[in-house]
């Protein structure tokens, strides 16, 4: 039986707000539409691209990033602490209404931010083009920023900010994955630098996808400490809701992912913190299916790249 799991790509935006430019709340109004805005902004933002030839990596969100630098780090996720360089301009007319550092969650910058953030990958540089819904919206209340501004910010994402928790937590899950490795004398295990372990099952003989290709993938899920019982299983490919692409996976996909041939199958043996975390994940009706800080074996089988 399929089941969807919540968190294991990219879902609905939570709006959470902090303080001054990287804060965001909507006022009231029944003239303001919210989705013709956003239809406005992008198409303004896709026709300044295509003019002036720039090639920028498109969120479905309406997002777009300009990436100057690649990083190799991993993105962050809700959850992360991050430490980010940034200059803020206005689309437009380039007008400059902050700047500095900020070090702080994901989960609570503005939207654009969040996009941003969960799907660049940490060390890189980049100019964000973010629709006004995804910033500010229709507010009045800001001296330097006008009601529905597209904004630009020019990023330094420096790092993600690991804790003591998750670090403790991660040796933990590793532990535990290397024991069931030794136990059930699985052969071929390659343990990559990241840490995550995984063994290729299948060999294909196709491209190697990276960050942002978008793919074909069937997998399942099951728990390190049940592998007999298959918690879902999941056949996924790009379609105009969902672009499928390498980042907007869980970390432990991601990093699995750029390590496969297309044609290929794997298991992949993911800490927790590459998977679900402290929140866990639950199912459509809102049963936990995966409880918090548990380690997953992933098949998975990458079908082809779509261009």
């Amino acid at each position: 039986m399929k089941k969807k799991l919540i968190g294991v790509g990219w879902a609905a935006l939570t709006f959470v707000g902090l303080s001054f430019v990287l804060s965001s709340c909507l006022n009231s109004g029944d003239t303001y539409n919210s989705q013709l805005q956003l239809t406005q902004d992008v198409t303004a933002i896709d026709n300044f691209l295509s003019t002036n030839n720039i090639s920028a990596v498109k969120d479905i969100n309406g997002v777009r990033m300009v990436i100057t630098k690649l990083g190799s780090g991993l993105p962050g996720q809700f959850t992360d602490s991050v430490d980010v360089d940034y200059v803020g301009k206005l689309f437009g007319s380039g007008a400059t209404f902050d700047s500095g550092n900020t070090k702080g969650k994901v989960q609570n910058y503005i939207d654009g931010w969040k996009i941003a953030l969960t799907t660049l990958p940490a060390g890189s540089e980049a100019t964000l083009y973010i629709p006004s819904l995804w910033g500010y919206q229709n507010r009045t209340d800001l001296a330097k920023i006008p009601a529905n501004s597209i904004l630009v910010f020019d990023i330094k994402f420096n790092k993600v900010m690991v804790g003591g928790t998750q670090i403790s937590q991660f040796k933990t899950d590793t532990t535990a994955i290397n024991n069931y490795i030794t136990t059930k004398a699985v052969a071929n295990v390659v343990k990559d630098a990241s840490g995550l372990r995984y063994v290729i099952t299948s060999p294909g003989s196709g491209p190697i996808p990276s960050w942002y290709s978008k793919v074909k993938l069937k997998y399942s899920i099951k728990l390190l400490s049940d592998d007999t019982k298959v918690l879902a299983t999941v056949e996924r490919e790009p379609t105009v809701d969902s672009y499928s692409r390498v980042i907007d996976y869980i970390h432990g996909i991601k990093i699995g992912l750029q390590k496969m041939q297309t044609g290929s199958k794997a298991t992949l043996y993911v800490p927790s913190g590459f998977a679900f975390g402290a929140q866990g994940a639950q199912d459509g009706s809102g049963s936990v299916i995966i409880s918090p800080n548990t380690p997953l074996i992933i098949d998975i089988e990458l079908v082809s790249i779509v261009n």
